[in-house]
């Protein structure tokens, strides 16, 4: 009795396993937001990362070895040109040009010397009692004592431009950057480091670079034969600095250097904004922000888009519902809520907009229309 009861147990089971099988089997697909792609208009803002650089920036070194005395200057300080910025211990110097205008004067002592003689020996020779080769020494003498002279002059005026050298001041009107060395900090003429830098930020230099492949596309978007038509024809441009702020004064691009960079193959732009309040700083990072309009673009919503190892993919759906893990490439640009995608998906393919984080490759799915843009 027990053995038929065990029996008619397994018998329950397997039947109520093989309903849930087949419930399972005939389970209806699950119902996914679905968009069709169209290439349309677009106005997008395109980012690239840029340096920025002063109108001007000078390196400041020192052109004499020697302890710093003085500095007059602090960090982001403005300073004018010709304003005083270091004095270097200038009595080893003092004492050079002591020493080298005491050799002009034993040096003009020596020439008066041979001048007086040479009178004296042509008067002795015009008389005929010396005779020339007397004379010709004498003046050969004479042409030996104005070039020591000579090089005495030259060497007073080298130590005093030596002496000179230990006031360094500012070639440009500009801000102070940083300052490396202190009082009595010894400087070099082969130091690698500056002894600060002075930057004319008044107007300051973006630069940003564009691939040879992105060029053509990027230059071809504005109106013009020539380069500067197409520059003159170009929107003005924003700037973002490192921290997220939107620089309030607009840029415009200028140049474009005219050779690719050999090991990138890549071309320099240069955007230049007003600085009129100092905001912006030599040296620093940001990203300039380009408005560019598409007339065939495609764009998918970021919310359909999930990323993998650096690389991009969207759901796809088939004739069949069928989705498909598909890679795209997108621009270095985005609206607020979708991406620009130029590889992987074209006009007319139909992707997934939602709940993509529970799908995978090959699933069936019953399509819906997406929410509508407002």
């Amino acid at each position: 009795m027990k053995k038929i009861i065990a029996i008619l147990f397994i018998g329950t089971l397997s039947i109520v396993s093989c309903n849930k099988k087949n419930t399972a089997q005939t389970a209806s697909p699950e119902a996914y937001p679905t968009l069709p792609l169209k290439a349309q208009k677009a106005d997008v803002s395109v980012e690239y990362p840029t340096t920025l650089e002063g109108e001007q920036t000078v390196e400041i070194r020192s052109k004499i070895d020697g302890y710093i005395e003085q500095v007059f200057v602090e960090e982001g300080s403005a300073v004018a040109k010709g304003q005083a910025l270091f004095k270097i211990d200038a009595n080893s110097y003092v004492q050079e040009v002591n020493n080298k205008k005491a050799a002009v004067l034993a040096a003009e002592a020596s020439l008066e010397t041979a001048v007086i003689q040479t009178k004296r020996t042509s008067a002795l020779a015009e008389k005929k009692i010396i005779n020339n080769y007397e004379l010709t020494s004498a003046k050969n003498i004479e042409r030996v004592k104005r070039a020591e002279l000579s090089q005495a002059n030259a060497d007073l005026s080298a130590a005093k431009s030596k002496l000179a050298f230990t006031n360094i001041v500012s070639p440009i009107n500009g801000v102070v950057g940083s300052l490396p060395f202190k009082i009595g900090s010894l400087v070099s003429i082969s130091a690698p480091e500056p002894l600060t830098t002075v930057a004319n930020t008044k107007h300051i230099y973006a630069y940003f670079s564009l691939s040879q492949q992105q060029l053509n596309a990027f230059l071809n978007q504005y109106s013009g034969h020539q380069l500067k038509d197409k520059f003159r024809n170009m929107p003005a441009v924003s700037l973002v600095t490192s921290d997220g702020e939107t620089y309030p004064v607009k840029g415009k691009i200028q140049t474009l250097s005219g050779v690719l960079n050999a090991s990138t193959g890549s071309a320099n732009f240069k955007a230049v904004f007003p600085n009129p309040e100092g905001k912006l700083w030599s040296g620093a990072s940001a990203t300039i922000v380009i408005p560019t309009q598409f007339t065939e673009a495609i764009l998918v919503p970021k919310k359909a888009v999930f990323e993998l190892q650096g690389r991009f993919f969207v759901f796809t759906k088939d004739a069949q519902n069928v989705v498909h893990n598909t890679e795209i490439k997108i621009r270095n640009t985005a609206t607020e809520k979708e991406y620009l995608v130029t590889e992987g998906v074209q006009s007319g393919d139909i992707i997934v907009t939602d709940g993509i984080g529970n799908l995978r490759d090959g699933v069936k799915i019953a399509p819906t229309a997406a929410a509508s843009k407002k």
